[in-house]
């Protein structure tokens, strides 16, 4: 990573720690994107040039130079929030050996053992349903969602966690609807340990995340057991236990029948699961140089009716980083169950780009998503565009925005959204109907 981009990284993290900040580099000049970033952490005693007073940001940063900055964060950790502090923390962890060799003691960390640490963040969010008959009345809803994490460090190799959340509708709408159903109740969604017996290593047990792919496909929780190893260059997990977050797996599906003729198959629950049993997950990624990360995993559900074939997917997905802004991302998961007379099994795919722009991350994704291919627990904003029996096919927007310190903007927009089934009858041509847009915007503060 250039140093430009990762001092950019540090200063968000130290955002609120006050220092003057004058011009200190003769090579960033006051109009460059990252200048008040750069001066700011010149100012804080964060970051030191070169002896010809330049700064170098177009160099690729070192591991040494990482250490040296965290070794000053460290001097500074009475300033930080708890969020910040967490972060230091773990950066100190990860880079301690040459923290070593620079003199430096870990002792915060070492002190800190046995400690409790309090985090959190809280949303408030608009979201619209834009109805494309203008005689329908669009929908909308105002909510709110407050998260509390506690982290209880029982040694340097375990940690006990978990997370309270409370997700409440402010104007009083769908309070029967997931996840409003239980307005204003407080839960506790996460409580797990966390245990790394050597580098690299992590085992996490209990009601914990589990991320499986990009998170497209599946992106919430599961409870059981997830096992990881990750080097930064390649990464391998494994888990097993019950996922939380279903979609309504029983309902009704459309397949677009092998003869055209015949108009679509209505399939009544396709998916063999049982949702009460516990399923397994493999999945990996590697580093191909500097710009290329591939990864895969597998899948394989508990049967519903033994007399059918057990559900399992398989999923690739990449990431091409095409300069310092831009990258391109995308994933395929595949059903390997071949659902009664469809001539092909369930996909779902999805590619699209993200860019850079200052502090603002900007993205433009298209998804494709058919009958039969989505489970349901995406981490994905606008995840209710892959549901429903036909399958949908949409664009997707986003905008994510530091506004102030600790706050940021996101918004999200689906747009170009239509059904994938093609029911028709007396020979007429299948046809794709359009569905309604639907667009959010939040505002999120981490504490």
């Amino acid at each position: 990573m250039k140093k430009i981009f990762a001092l950019s990284a540090v200063a968000a993290l130290t955002a609120g720690v006050s220092a003057y900040a004058a011009n200190p580099f003769s090579d960033v000049s006051t109009d460059h994107w990252a200048y008040q970033a750069v001066a700011d952490l010149s100012a804080q005693g964060v970051v030191e040039g070169y002896p010809n007073g330049t700064f170098g940001g177009e160099k690729h940063i070192t591991r040494f130079e990482v250490a040296q900055i965290v070794a000053r964060l460290l001097a500074q950790e009475s300033q930080l929030n708890a969020s910040q502090k967490a972060t230091v923390e773990k950066l100190a962890a990860e880079y301690a050996d040459e923290l070593s060799n620079l003199g430096v003691r870990v002792s915060n960390l070492e002190n800190k053992v046995g400690n409790i640490t309090w985090t959190g963040d809280s949303r408030v969010k608009y979201e619209r349903e834009v109805k494309l008959d203008p005689q329908e009345d669009s929908r909308y809803e105002i909510t709110g969602r407050i998260r509390l994490n506690v982290t209880a460090q029982t040694s340097p190799e375990m940690a006990v966690k978990a997370r309270l959340v409370n997700t409440f509708s402010f104007d009083g709408k769908n309070l029967d609807r997931e996840p409003y159903g239980d307005n204003g109740l407080i839960k506790v969604d996460r409580l797990h340990v966390e245990y790394s017996p050597m580098k690299n290593t992590m085992i996490d047990l209990g009601h914990t995340d589990a991320v499986i792919g990009s998170g497209a496909w599946y992106g919430k929780g599961i409870n059981g057991i997830v096992a990881t190893y990750d080097n930064n260059i390649i990464g391998l997990q494994a888990g097993y236990g019950r996922l939380t977050d279903y979609g309504d797996l029983g309902q009704k599906y459309f397949f677009p029948h092998k003869d055209s003729s015949k108009g679509d198959v209505e399939v009544t629950a396709p998916f063999n699961i049982d949702t009460k049993k516990e399923m397994w997950f493999v999945q990996g990624h590697t580093m191909l140089g500097k710009y290329v990360t591939l990864g895969a995993f597998f899948t394989h559900f508990n049967k519903k009716e033994s007399t059918k074939p057990a559900e399992e997917f398989v999923g690739i997905n990449g990431k091409v980083q095409l300069g310092d802004a831009l990258s391109l991302d995308g994933e395929y998961v595949g059903n390997r169950h071949l659902i009664t007379d469809v001539d092909h099994k369930a996909r779902f795919w999805n590619a699209g780009l993200n860019y850079r722009l200052g502090m603002a991350k900007l993205g433009l994704h298209y998804y494709d998503v058919e009958s039969g291919s989505y489970i349901g627990g995406s981490n994905l904003a606008l995840s209710h565009g892959m549901d429903g029996t036909s399958g949908r096919r949409f664009w997707s927007a986003s905008l994510v925005m530091p506004v102030a310190d600790d706050v940021t903007l996101e918004a999200n927009y689906n747009f170009k959204s239509k059904a994938q089934s093609r029911i028709h009858a007396d020979g007429a041509q299948p046809t794709v109907s359009s569905l309604h847009n639907f667009w959010n915007v939040s505002l999120n503060y981490t504490f």
